[in-house]
């Protein structure tokens, strides 16, 4: 490992939502050595160094990976730390499990620095073919803060991906590195992990599973990998039919989904409803659908590289020529270009353009999983606003409708909000940490997608998340909110959805850290209560 000390500078996150100052950066590059053990011993040491010269100046650390997370992680005094060079997988030698172990292939240790990308293109070289369980919705994320965040992928038999981890390398600037290990599946022997770092009280894992920056640097990651699998890509425009919203809420997703199944067993299962449009009109599905091979088959098909808002620049752009072949006086194009502005409209369009039946076309999870690129709108990079409510499945069908008369008004017929955003609908299991936000047997994600709050022309996606917030805690509707998305939530909303977790993990955090806790803090922590 090598740390390089820069001046500080301009920061922006990915979203461009938080802008920071940085009085100082420190860059974390990873050599990536054949030896993981004399690797981690290394990176220990050398962590250790950069924690204790910082907490002795009374520095926090605010550690980012590809700055997707729109929560607030700077104070104004904190030394910036990059992650985008620490990147470093190794297979797990043999001497290091316990005997009792079986498919020994499977296991990865992995920098947090590193991208999911780089990992996904690891684990699926020929002779491994591997794959992770289920990734974040694009692949630029870094694997520490796809799992800091309980980000997932949304497969209908899976949860966020943190469920990956059987195991995490912490360095503490306490003079020593901790491991936490699942207690639930141990893989790794005690002597192996004492020759880079100290065995600490397992019971901690749950709690610090899911980390949300608190509990030190994450160094490393023991990571439970999958045989390869396929699946084959739908995407459609439909009606829903009437009994869908009772299948849906009964967990009977190939029911729900009709004919396209086949008998097949579906993977995953996406919707996105317009807003503003009537309970009849369609919904955009895109399903994969699993392909059972014995043989690894001919994997030719193109990868997903479209995601939804790169229908926004296009249509756009449709506008804006329209504008230019019939000239408005100045002080109307302002007004002119936002009402061309229909993301619900602009998306539909370029799905349809874009829907497919590849039901019998095999791929896997990397080619099925899209690459992040900027968005753009008139020719600008825009970029999007995003919050996240998970509710009970059983309670989707009422979610929703609060969701849609929300959006659509109530007092004659005149629609409340712009139509600068689109609902996205994804299902998911229940996660294993104290802190995942999926905290439902099964979770129903409803996404708001739409227009970032610093758009010029203004928009209304981020009132309308604060508004659905309001109206499902006065239905009584339970529900959490994604970490790394727009979570306006404050420490009792935390209190309340997470109950005895919150101590649990102020105690791990207190635990891991002691008097190192103020070097790991934020003002998310903060005003979560969880520091």
């Amino acid at each position: 490992m090598r740390i390089e000390r820069k001046r500080g500078g301009p920061w922006v996150n990915e979203h461009r939502s938080i802008f920071k100052f940085m009085r100082r950066t420190v860059d974390i590059h990873e050599d990536s050595g054949d030896d993981v053990a004399s690797v981690l011993a290394q990176r220990r040491d050398a962590m250790g160094e950069l924690i204790d010269y910082e907490a002795k100046r009374d520095r926090e650390l605010c550690v980012t990976g590809s700055g997707w997370s729109q929560s607030k992680l700077f104070h104004g005094l904190s030394s910036h730390v990059t992650t985008d060079g620490d990147e470093g997988i190794w297979p797990v030698p043999d001497e290091a499990f316990l005997d009792s172990v079986k498919n020994r292939g499977r296991y990865v240790l992995v920098t947090g620095g590193t991208k999911i990308h780089r990992l996904m293109d690891w684990l699926g070289k020929p002779e491994r073919d591997l794959s992770l369980r289920t990734a974040g919705s694009h692949k630029g994320q870094s694997v520490a803060g796809m799992v800091a965040t309980g980000s997932h992928g949304s497969t209908l038999d899976e949860t966020g991906c943190e469920t990956h981890v059987r195991g995490m390398v912490l360095s503490t600037g306490k003079g020593e590195a901790v491991w936490l290990g699942d207690p639930d599946k141990p893989v790794l022997k005690e002597a192996w992990i004492q020759r880079f770092a100290t065995p600490r009280d397992p019971t901690h894992f749950a709690a610090a599973r899911v980390h949300l920056g608190g509990m030190g640097f994450v160094s490393a990651y023991l990571i439970e990998a999958v045989e390869e699998f396929y699946c084959g890509l739908v995407k459609r425009a439909r009606v829903l039919p009437a009994d869908w919203a009772d299948l849906i809420a009964q967990g009977r997703f190939a029911e729900a989904m009709g004919d396209i199944t086949q008998g097949r067993t579906p993977h995953y299962y996406e919707l996105t409803f317009d807003p503003f449009a009537a309970e009849d009109e369609e919904v955009l599905e895109t399903i994969w659908l699993d392909i059972e091979t014995t043989a690894k088959p001919v994997l030719d098909a193109a990868p997903v590289s479209r995601t939804s808002f790169e229908a926004l620049g296009e249509q756009a752009a449709k506008g804006v020529k329209q504008i230019t072949e019939n000239p408005l006086a100045p002080e109307m194009i302002e007004a002119r270009l936002r009402d061309l502005i229909d993301v619900p409209g602009m998306i539909f369009d370029d799905f349809k353009e874009h829907a497919c039946d590849e039901r019998d076309v095999p791929r896997t999870l990397p080619q099925l999983t899209a690459q992040w690129e900027p968005h753009r709108l008139f020719g600008l990079r825009v970029d999007v606003y995003n919050a996240a409510f998970a509710v009970p499945l059983e309670r989707l069908p009422e979610a929703l409708r609060i969701a849609r008369e929300m959006a659509a008004g109530t007092e004659d017929n005149i629609r409340t909000f712009s139509k600068d955003f689109v609902y996205t609908v994804r299902f998911a299991k229940k996660s294993p940490a104290e802190m995942g936000f999926l905290k439902f047997d099964n979770n129903a994600i409803i996404n708001i997608d739409g227009l970032p709050k610093n758009f010029l022309l203004g928009t209304d996606a981020h009132v309308a998340a604060r508004r659905l917030q309001y109206l499902l805690k006065k239905a009584g509707i339970p529900f959490t909110m994604h970490w790394g998305k727009d979570a306006q939530m404050d420490a009792a909303d935390i209190r309340d959805q997470y109950g005895t977790a919150v101590d649990a993990y102020r105690a791990a955090r207190k635990a891991l850290l002691g008097e190192r806790d103020e070097v790991f803090i934020s003002p998310a922590l903060e005003r979560w209560g969880l520091a």
